[in-house]
């Protein structure tokens, strides 16, 4: 998604995933890196400096993790890399979900329309809230204790659907006598 700002100027963007969460895929950029990019109606002397894109940290701060992140695009808030040029923000994102299944359960990937690429997941603890109900704090006190579930890369990746035994039987016990859950992000590739 590219939008411009000029300096001065100060542009709305909405960077939204109607269901899952951001992702920046890579590095957001601010400035100005090639001449045709925003230039329709701006003067040749405003888009000549094509050595002036610099990284805009703050995109990913905000934005990466939320479902939706409004964000204002100008030279005041991201800082100005070439003053004097039309610049543009220059940001790639994708739309992960997230499944959170509780031990013991059944947990149940499915793409009605593509296939499932899993960014990450994570079978053990990592917090007190999560898969807590009806669960005492002794067996939910432990809370750095996860480790890379490999079995969903192996079991789901690149299929359409896919069904896994939350269970230390299957994943390996990372905290022995902690009540643990299974983290995926994933979304769905065509």
């Amino acid at each position: 998604h590219k939008t411009p700002s000029l300096g001065l100027e100060v542009v709305s963007v909405y960077l939204i995933c109607q269901s899952g969460d951001i992702s920046i895929s890579t590095c957001a950029k601010y400035g100005r890196s090639d001449r045709t990019t925003c230039s329709e109606g701006i003067p040749d002397y405003q888009t000549k400096n094509t050595d002036c894109a610099m990284s805009a940290d703050l995109v990913f701060l905000r934005c990466d993790g939320e479902s939706e992140c409004p964000f204002f695009v100008s030279s005041s808030v991201l800082g100005d890399p070439c003053v004097g040029t039309f610049k543009y923000l220059e940001v790639k994102y994708v739309c992960y979900s997230s499944l959170v299944t509780c031990e013991g359960s059944i947990s149940h990937i499915q793409c009605e329309n593509g296939v499932i690429y899993v960014s990450s997941a994570k079978y053990g603890r990592r917090d007190r809230r999560t898969c807590s109900t009806g669960i005492t704090d002794d067996q939910r006190r432990r809370t750095n204790c996860s480790t890379r579930a490999n079995y969903v890369f192996r079991s789901c990746h690149g299929k359409s659907e896919c069904s896994i035994l939350v269970s230390s039987s299957v994943f390996g016990d990372p905290c022995i006598g902690t009540y643990k859950y299974l983290e995926v992000n994933y979304r769905c590739q065509r």
